[in-house]
């Protein structure tokens, strides 16, 4: 059976340190005990290799900041605990010392987690949340104590501080940073790989139709060469190859382009030349239907294969063969007439 490569929000996560993550943003308001899961990545093609851009100037983040008023370009584990320990009084709504899943669980919500766009949906933000709050919960007696929220953050703490000395310099903090930035972009380069090839975006083993709207809609923006957001009949044509590639028994160059003209002329339904977001939608959507064999709204792993392997030609039928003509009756032979005079037969001409 053919299974779909899908990459989840729990393991895009976990390839990155939560707090190191969220170090280089934190969103005004309250410090965070740990951050928040970030907007999900957008379904889209991977982009053509670049030259490296010149790397930007590292930010310090804003904790280091606010705690750093003095300006010393040092922030100690005390220090530093301390900032992040404000946020468990805010969460306390029982100021009974200790904070319940619920109560835990808000940081979900606003003003705890800014909003954003492509921002993961509630119920996975809980779910976040709630693998955190279990980490935390070393005795797992349902709720966490400040004792054990301030051994997080502390643990927490030391992805800063190289040295172990316990405090973080400016100079540990960048590099952190500057690491995690890196980790980061080759995640995202990685998840817009396997999102390029993989339809089934939220890896419940089957695509919907949105799913495939958004995957045809990538692919077809990869020929989109001077990214206007539309496809031209010139950079459609592109699919046709190169002139010279003319495969023995297979279409040629310019039968290729006919065909791919013709189809470029069905797609663009308002004939002003060009496929538009919406058009190339109608197109996924009527392909979609052809792929749901079974009219299910989704296309199943074996629809998907189906769909992806070539269709062979029937071999020729061998043609029959033509029944032998009826065989001609022999004349009978000529009777020999009788011998003339002189013995000779009738026409053999005379010897001179």
């Amino acid at each position: 059976m053919t299974k779909f490569v899908a990459i989840g929000l729990t393991a895009a996560l976990s390839l990155v340190s939560p707090l190191v993550a969220h170090a280089q943003q934190t969103p005004p308001g309250p410090p965070r005990i740990a951050p928040a899961p970030g907007p999900a990545p957008a379904p889209a093609p991977a982009p053509a290799p670049a030259p490296a851009a010149a790397a930007q100037p590292v930010q310090l983040p804003d904790w280091f900041v606010e705690i750093d008023t003095a300006k010393s370009g040092v922030v100690t584990r005390e220090q530093f605990v301390a900032y992040r320990m404000r946020l468990f009084d805010q969460l306390d709504a029982d100021k009974d010392g200790t904070l319940s899943k619920e109560e835990f669980l808000k940081l979900a919500e606003p003003p705890f987690t800014a909003e954003a766009p492509n921002l993961p949906p509630l119920a996975q933000r809980r779910a976040f949340y709630e693998q955190q709050f279990i980490t935390i919960d070393t005795d797992a007696d349902g709720k966490v104590t400040r004792p054990e929220v301030q051994a997080y953050v502390a643990l927490g703490f030391r992805e800063f501080d190289i040295d172990m000395d316990g405090r973080a310099t400016r100079e540990e903090v960048l590099l952190v940073i500057r690491q995690a930035q890196d980790r980061q972009r080759q995640l995202e380069k990685e998840i817009a790989e396997r999102n390029r090839n993989n339809p089934d975006r939220n890896g419940d083993g089957a695509i919907d139709a949105e799913e495939f709207a958004a995957f045809e809609t990538g692919r077809m923006l990869e020929l989109d060469s001077n990214k206007d957001g539309k496809v031209s009949l010139q950079e459609w044509l592109v699919l046709a190859g190169q002139a010279n590639q003319n495969p023995q028994g297979q279409p040629t160059y310019q039968q290729r382009r006919d065909a791919l003209t013709k189809r470029f002329q069905e797609i663009d339904t308002n004939k002003d030349g060009q496929l538009d977001q919406a058009e190339i939608r109608a197109m996924a959507m009527a392909l979609f239907k052809k792929i749901d064999l079974d009219g299910s709204g989704k296309i199943t792993p074996q629809e998907w294969q189906t769909a992806n392997t070539p269709q062979q030609a029937p071999p020729p039928q061998a043609q029959p063969k033509p029944a032998p003509a009826p065989a001609q009756p022999r004349p009978a032979p000529a009777p020999k007439p009788a011998p003339g005079p002189g013995g000779l037969q009738p026409g053999v001409p005379l010897g001179r």
